[in-house]
């Protein structure tokens, strides 16, 4: 939308347009000219201390932009994928983010701001974001994990780590109930996403080799089953910014809301960081858990004049 105030210099009209523009993954930041007059001299040798640090979220979106961010338009619906740049093959997992209800793949690739949170959690991995079922009564998008994985490779042109890892947020858990017969998927990582008993708990028995982070809101009760029934649980309280502790089975109760598990930036990035994925060698472990808040949209006036009414007349 644009709208245009009217901005009187001496004896000019000048027309000001107000852009608001939203925030991408994949969009340079623009650079602001300023008036020759504002432009500082250079300064000489000596004058300049050291620079002032960076803004965390700045060194953040500069690792997302330095990435490679593919948007894939299937049969099945929208994929997205992100891999960093300095990202190997030969130590990498296949990380796939699964939405739960009331969202689709494109809003929460954006509104979850889920590549900067692949970033911060540093893993060498090739992330994958596939439509999900934004309702109960939505059929399941992907019912493969194998045929989601090979549609990500072909589209993207890298050949997607044998390493498997699922993670699931909310309603996610139907797509991930149909995922366990994957043999390739060796761990699964949780965010309130645990409503009802949907086969882990043979799933986990199963193989000592596979991996369960479970971080919970509001799913206590099926949670409390299950992890009765592992005894080999590590169990913590809240999200700790140290890390989640080390262990095959890891059950975190927090206090944090079913939405900021997927929003803040703290919860997503900790569960991966616990999963024993390597980390690339620019992983961002200077930068601390969480994505800062949006800034407020900006409110222009109802009554500011249109552009065809500032528009001269011929």
């Amino acid at each position: 939308m644009v709208r245009c105030a009217l901005v009187n210099v001496g004896s000019a009209v000048v027309a000001v347009a107000l852009f608001a523009v939203s925030a991408h993954a994949d969009t340079r930041t623009a650079i602001d000219l300023a008036a020759p007059s504002e432009i500082a001299e250079p300064s000489r040798a000596g004058d300049l201390g050291a620079p002032p640090p960076r803004a965390p979220e700045a060194i953040l979106d500069e690792r997302v932009r330095a990435g490679r961010h593919w948007r894939l338009d299937t049969s099945r619906g929208p994929v997205h994928a992100w891999a960093p740049a300095d990202y190997d093959a030969a130590t990498a997992a296949t990380v796939v983010f699964v939405h739960g209800y009331w969202i689709h793949a494109d809003e929460a690739w954006e509104s979850y701001r889920l590549a900067q949170q692949f970033a911060l959690s540093g893993l060498n991995a090739l992330f994958v974001v596939p439509e999900a079922p934004a309702t109960k009564w939505e059929t399941i998008a992907w019912p493969s994990l194998a045929e989601l994985v090979r549609a990500v490779g072909q589209g993207t042109g890298i050949e997607p780590a044998q390493r498997l890892v699922a993670v699931g947020h909310s309603g996610a858990y139907r797509t991930l109930a149909l995922w366990l017969a994957e043999p390739a998927l060796d761990t699964v990582v949780l965010l309130d996403a645990l409503y009802t008993d949907w086969g882990l708990l043979a799933w986990m028995r199963a193989s000592a080799e596979r991996r369960l982070v479970n971080i919970v809101y509001e799913t206590g009760r099926f949670s409390n089953y299950l992890h009765w029934r592992l005894p080999g649980t590590r169990r913590v309280d809240g999200l700790p910014p140290g890390g989640l502790p080390d262990g095959r089975i890891v059950y975190a109760r927090t206090a944090v809301g079913h939405w900021d598990l997927v929003t803040d930036g703290v919860a997503l990035p900790l569960a991966l960081r616990a999963i024993h994925v390597p980390a690339v060698a620019s992983a961002p472990s200077e930068l601390p858990l969480g994505l800062p808040p949006r800034p407020p949209p900006i409110e222009l006036p109802d009554d500011l004049p249109s552009c065809v009414d500032l528009a001269p007349a011929l």
